[in-house]
């Protein structure tokens, strides 16, 4: 082999090296930063729901306080079928902080060709928790936002192309993504019971 087909071949091999560590490591860095979102997802969480404790507390009307507690029954049982899901969907994963073991993305929610039973059974709640949620509140923004937050109806990828509302938000993802996804819903979920509370608390 010449000097210069070998100097070549090796400048390729350095070079293909440097891409895959860097790819590798920027991977990494990806996971790590959507781990460390999850976890302030978490915090949030918490401080809006010690927030809702107090916003319930102070509801007085009694058709009002039953309404607010029939809400916040309502988003306390989502929010745990919520974390059930994540809790699924990290398995024997015995250290939910490695992020790195959770780049691979999780098909629970799908078969090759479609949702899976599980997929059904997580859009069919979604769906069950909005209607109810929406049979308690009458104020017209209230209900449109709650239609916006929780709408599983299809979406329009970037290039237009019309997709299944759960195939969008989480086929494909690294692990770490949809669970960062699920609790970014659980803090929704916790957003809206504020207002609605909020709304109680105005009337």
């Amino acid at each position: 082999m010449k000097k210069s087909t070998l100097v070549i071949l090796l400048f390729g091999i350095v070079v293909i090296s440097i891409l895959a560590w860097f790819i590798s490591d920027s991977s990494r860095e990806v996971l790590t930063a959507f781990g460390e979102m999850e976890n302030t997802l978490k915090t949030n969480s918490l401080s809006v729901e010690i927030k809702n404790d107090s916003l319930l507390s102070e509801i007085s009307d009694k058709k009002l306080v039953y309404k607010a507690k029939q809400v916040d029954s309502l988003t306390t049982n989502f929010k745990e079928y919520l974390e059930s899901v994540k809790q699924e969907m990290l398995g024997s994963i015995k250290d939910p902080k490695n992020y790195e073991l959770m780049d691979k993305p999780n098909n629970m929610f799908f078969f090759e060709n479609g949702l899976s039973e599980k997929g059904e059974e997580f859009i069919a709640k979604m769906n069950q928790f909005r209607d109810r949620l929406l049979i308690l509140v009458e104020t017209p923004s209230l209900k449109n936002e709650i239609n916006n937050i929780l709408n599983t109806g299809q979406v329009y990828s970037r290039n237009g192309e019309r997709r299944k509302w759960l195939e969008y938000n989480f086929k494909g993802f690294p692990l770490i993504a949809s669970i960062t996804k699920l609790t970014q819903m659980q803090v929704d979920v916790s957003s809206i019971e504020s207002k609605i509370f909020l709304d109680c608390l105005g009337k």
